[in-house]
């Protein structure tokens, strides 16, 4: 049986954090930076990346941390959710990236040392980059949802995720597809993890995001059969990553929602019991990383669900 959440993850450290000037026209999470600024930000989104790191690992959360690679001058390494997923059945999935500055982002050296160093197991590697010249994307778990257990990826139709991708996925990982439109301002959302998340005994959800009521009921519906925890949050708590959280398990096997002190000061006290009753939330200042980046907490986090050897 699949699991949904791990206590093995990735996490990449940066190196050239800035704005990406490429992204930000899809990506409404995300502000501007001007040159003068850059190199204050990138202090900055250290020292945040740095405390999270630590403050998951006090929960006795495995983190594996990679270094960025400077000279590759990657603004958004931060953010490998995007590039890679890895599979309980021992695969690892490359994904077609949008932004032609995202796409040195995916290194094979980071697959070969979990293998040789951290003695993970990949059988098989689908490299869906090749979609890329089709212009065909689809942005890891921040363009999907996934349902690990019953083989169901859920996924909110934009620029970043291609339907045709997303078939291509479905029929090489054997899930089938909840497709839907969800806005913010009119606009479509760039990545379906910023209004949804769904754990082991969560489901965070943006429900007023999304155009079609029946595809509304359907979502709900589903969330209720498989006996989640419904988090129904506000398009206002969604603008501050509410969405972006993730559900992970220490190696006791006990529950955490890590979630950035943004989205934790937006939710209210009813939403943090109804979290809290079920799992340990883990709030940790990102500011500058969600200011700059337009990610948030769950958007640094690629989980890791390979055997090891």
């Amino acid at each position: 049986m699949n699991d949904q959440v791990t206590s093995q993850l990735l996490m990449v450290r940066p190196a050239n954090f800035s704005s990406n000037k490429e992204t930000i026209e899809t990506n409404k999470f995300q502000n501007d930076l001007t040159a003068d600024l850059k190199e204050n930000t990138q202090k900055q989104a250290l020292r945040e990346f740095d405390k999270m790191v630590n403050l998951l690992r006090d929960h006795g959360i495995s983190v594996i941390d990679i270094d960025d690679i400077k000279e590759l001058e990657n603004t958004d390494a931060v953010f490998p959710n995007n590039w890679v997923s890895f599979h309980q059945d021992n695969t690892v999935v490359l994904y077609p990236m949008m932004a032609r500055s995202r796409r040195s982002e995916k290194r094979y050296d980071i697959l070969e040392y979990l293998t040789k160093y951290q003695s993970f197991k990949v059988d098989r590697i689908i490299d869906m980059s090749y979609l890329e010249e089709e212009n065909l994307f689809l942005e890891g778990t921040g363009s999907m949802i996934f349902d690990r257990v019953n083989k169901t990826v859920f996924a909110c139709k934009s620029s970043r995720t291609s339907l045709e991708a997303l078939e291509i996925f479905c029929k090489d990982m054997g899930y089938n597809p909840i497709v839907f439109d969800a806005i913010i301002d009119n606009y479509p959302i760039y990545h379906t993890n910023v209004m949804m998340s769904l754990g082991k005994k969560t489901a965070f959800l943006c429900s007023e995001s999304i155009k079609d009521k029946a595809d509304n009921l359907l979502i709900k519906n589903y969330f209720k059969d498989i006996e989640k925890t419904i988090i129904e949050i506000s398009p206002e708590q969604m603008n501050n990553f509410a969405g972006n959280v993730i559900e992970v398990e220490n190696g006791k096997g006990e529950s955490h929602i890590i979630m950035s002190d943004s989205a934790y000061k937006a939710l209210d006290h009813k939403q943090l019991d109804s979290i809290s009753s079920v799992s340990n939330i883990i709030a940790i200042p990102l500011r500058t990383i969600e200011r700059y980046g337009g990610g948030s907490a769950r958007c640094m986090i690629a989980e890791i669900f390979l055997e090891k050897n």
